[in-house]
Parts: C-alpha cells; sequence; structure tokens
C-alpha cells in the first residue's frame, strides 16, 4: 500500500518544470527528424550533376523539390554594389559576399561569392555589367529573419538575407527570393571571398540533446520522489491481512 502526501508548493513547482523539459526533449526530437531530412537532400544534392537555373524553377513549379541542387546559370552581376552578410567561420568573426546577378532569361538571384574576414576588404572584382558569364553553384534555401536576429543596414551589415531588398526587383515573377546560389565557380575568381561549401557537414547532435532534457525531467522525479520519501509524506506499507 502506498502512502503518498503532497507538498503543495514543491509539487506546484514542479508541474511547470517538467512540462518544460519534457517540451525541450520532445521539440529536440522533431529537430532531429528536421535535421536527418536536411543532410539527407543535401547528400542526395551533392551526387546530382548541375541543371541549368531556368530547368531547375520550372521543375519547382511542378512541385518538385530543388533545394540544395547543383545549378548553373549564364548572365551578368547587376549593377548595384554587393551586400555584406554577418557570418561566423571557423569559430571567427566573417562576412558572406553577396550580389544580384541577372540571367540572360531576366531571373534575378542573389549570389553568394563566400567568405571574407571581418572588415576586409574583398580582393576579387566582380566582372563588369556588361560582362556575361557562367555561374556554378548551389542552390540553398533562405533562411528568414529569426526572432532575435538584428535588423538589417542596407549599406551596411546584413544579417540575414532579404533577397527581396537586395534585388530590388519589382517585377516579383522573375525574382528568385526563396533560394540563394552559393557560388562554387566564377570566371577569373581568386582571392577573397572564398567559398563556402554548401554541402559541408552539419552536426546532428539533437538525440543527445533530447536524452538530455527527459534524462534531466526523471532526474528532477527522481529528487521530487526522494523529498517527499525523506520528509515521511511518501511511504510503502504492506497489507494488513
Amino acid at each position: 500500500m502506498v502512502r503518498f502526501s503532497p507538498a503543495p508548493i514543491l509539487s506546484a513547482v514542479m508541474v511547470p518544470v517538467l512540462a518544460i523539459l519534457i517540451w525541450l526533449g520532445v521539440w529536440q526530437v522533431q529537430r532531429l527528424h528536421w535535421k536527418t531530412d536536411l543532410i539527407a537532400q543535401i547528400e542526395h544534392g551533392a551526387t546530382l550533376p548541375p541543371v541549368p537555373l531556368e530547368k531547375l524553377l520550372s521543375q519547382s513549379a511542378n512541385g518538385a523539390p530543388i533545394g540544395w541542387r547543383n545549378v548553373s546559370v549564364r548572365g551578368h552581376f547587376m549593377d548595384t554594389p554587393p551586400h555584406m552578410l554577418f557570418a561566423v567561420r571557423d569559430g571567427k568573426q566573417a562576412l558572406r559576399v553577396l550580389s544580384a546577378f541577372e540571367s540572360k532569361s531576366g531571373i534575378k538571384i542573389v549570389t553568394d561569392l563566400g567568405y571574407i574576414p571581418y572588415q576586409k576588404e574583398p580582393t576579387w572584382q566582380r566582372p563588369p555589367v556588361s560582362s556575361d558569364v557562367l555561374l556554378t553553384g548551389v542552390l540553398k534555401p533562405v533562411r528568414g529573419k529569426r526572432l532575435f536576429t538584428p535588423q538589417n543596414r542596407p549599406g551596411g551589415i546584413w544579417y540575414w538575407r532579404d533577397s527581396k531588398t537586395m534585388l530590388g526587383a519589382s517585377d516579383a515573377d522573375n525574382a528568385v527570393t526563396d533560394y540563394v546560389l552559393d557560388v562554387d565557380t566564377a570566371p577569373g575568381k581568386t582571392g577573397w571571398p572564398i567559398p563556402a561549401p554548401s554541402h559541408a557537414d552539419l552536426p546532428n547532435n539533437h538525440l543527445d540533446y533530447a536524452l538530455t532534457w527527459f534524462g534531466l525531467a526523471l532526474a528532477a522525479l527522481a529528487i521530487y520522489f526522494a523529498w517527499h520519501w525523506r520528509a515521511g509524506r511518501l511511504s510503502l506499507r504492506a497489507k494488513v491481512r
């Protein structure tokens, strides 16, 4: 026979603590599934040959997934200054150089030319607007502004890829705003910025995080019942016949 007399205040505190710990564990399990699917997409995309951007976008219109695919596009860099996006590279502050590009068919897309160290100027100059160039790279989905992401400072440092503003495109039908082209190769490209491989290995530690949160929930329960045991509020009594 179990006799249990819960302490009101401790129990009132314990309920939200357990709810938060379990919610964090479930959230990490959801993140685990998301990251596993994302890694699978990246690995699959890396095995496929480059496809012309226009062809890939037409496939997207039919519902086919196009994120993390190798693409090629011919056209020219638009006559707008490059945008510097704040980033972290190898644990240090860095900048990603983003530039608006227009294909020969009139499609406008933001290109990511790679990293430069923070407060360093690019050494590679974009071809002039009149130059017809061929770019190859990876079509990467754009992550929007997060809750605590600082506001962008056009003309200064950007903190998230606001493709619509970067392109300055009034023709929404020809502007690609959901993806950015991570450039692997460009004509005559040497020095800074250095391309960052879009197919780099991504850490997937969400299972460890989930087990940690669920473990803390179990530990909190163990402490809760141990306190009641020592306080005489929880006891086991043999049933008297």
